[in-house]
C-alpha cells in the first residue's frame, strides 16, 4: 500500500519472482487499503507511512483492529522513534526500511507468515533504546510487567518470542504443534493485554524474562 506507483510496480515485479507469494491487490492511500482488507483480507500487508487521506499508522490501527489475522508490515524510508512506536502500538507485525535487500525482505516476509515479527536492525535499536528510556507519559504504551502472572510455560513461550523464533521454531523447541503454539501465543497476549509479538518481546525485556 503506497501512493508512489513506480515503487508499487517495483514491488509487484519483485513478488512475481517469488513462488511462495502472490499479489492480490494494491492501494494508493490508507483509506483504499482499509476497504480492500475488509473485502479481500490478505495474509500480509506492506504499508507505507506517508499517504494521502489516511496515513499508514491509522490504516494499520484500523486493519489490525478489524482483522488481527492480517500481518501489517510497515515499509518506510525513515525509522523515526515516534513512527516506529506508534506503528507497533497500533498492531504492526513489523517495521522495515525501503532500503532492505530483496532477499532479506523475502526472508522477513516468510518468517512473518510463520508467525514471527520483522524489524530492520535500525528499528530494533530504536525499540531497545525506547524501552531503556520510556518517558513516564508514554509508560502506558507497553503494559507494566507482571511476570508472576505467567506460568513457567508461558514465560518460556514469551522468552522464545523475544528471541525472534517463529511459531514453527517454538513448537520444535517446546515439542508442541505449530497450531498449538499459535493458540497459546494468542491466549498469552490476551492475558497480558498485548496486541502483537513485538509488544510481547518488549514486555519480556522489561520484565527481565528475556535479556
Amino acid at each position: 500500500m503506497d501512493n508512489h506507483s513506480l515503487y508499487r510496480e517495483g514491488l509487484v515485479a519483485l513478488f512475481e519472482k517469488w513462488d511462495d507469494f502472490d499479489v492480490i491487490g494494491e492501494a494508493t492511500d490508507g483509506a483504499e487499503a482499509i476497504e480492500f482488507c475488509r473485502h479481500w483480507p490478505p495474509d500480509v500487508v506492506l504499508m507505507d507511512l506517508k499517504m494521502p487521506c489516511v496515513d499508514g499508522i491509522e490504516a494499520t490501527r484500523v486493519i489490525c483492529a478489524e482483522n488481527p489475522g492480517i500481518a501489517v508490515i510497515i515499509l518506510s524510508v525513515h525509522a523515526e522513534e515516534q513512527s516506529v512506536i506508534a506503528s507497533i502500538r497500533n498492531g504492526a507485525r513489523g517495521y522495515l526500511l525501503k532500503n532492505t535487500h530483496a532477499k532479506r525482505l523475502h526472508s522477513h516476509l516468510r518468517n512473518v507468515v510463520k508467525g514471527a515479527s520483522a524489524l530492520s536492525d535500525e528499528v530494533s535499536a530504536i525499540c531497545l533504546e525506547y524501552i531503556r528510556h520510556i518517558p513516564r507519559e508514554h509508560a502506558h504504551a507497553f503494559p507494566r510487567p507482571e511476570p508472576d502472572n505467567l506460568t513457567d510455560h508461558e514465560k518460556q513461550l514469551i522468552r522464545l518470542l523475544a528471541m525472534g523464533y517463529s511459531n514453527r521454531d517454538i513448537g520444535e523447541r517446546l515439542f508442541i504443534g505449530e497450531g498449538t503454539v499459535k493458540k497459546q501465543v494468542s491466549s498469552m497476549l490476551a492475558k497480558l493485554g498485548l496486541e502483537n509479538r513485538v509488544q510481547a518481546a518488549v514486555y519480556a525485556l522489561r520484565s527481565g524474562i528475556a535479556e
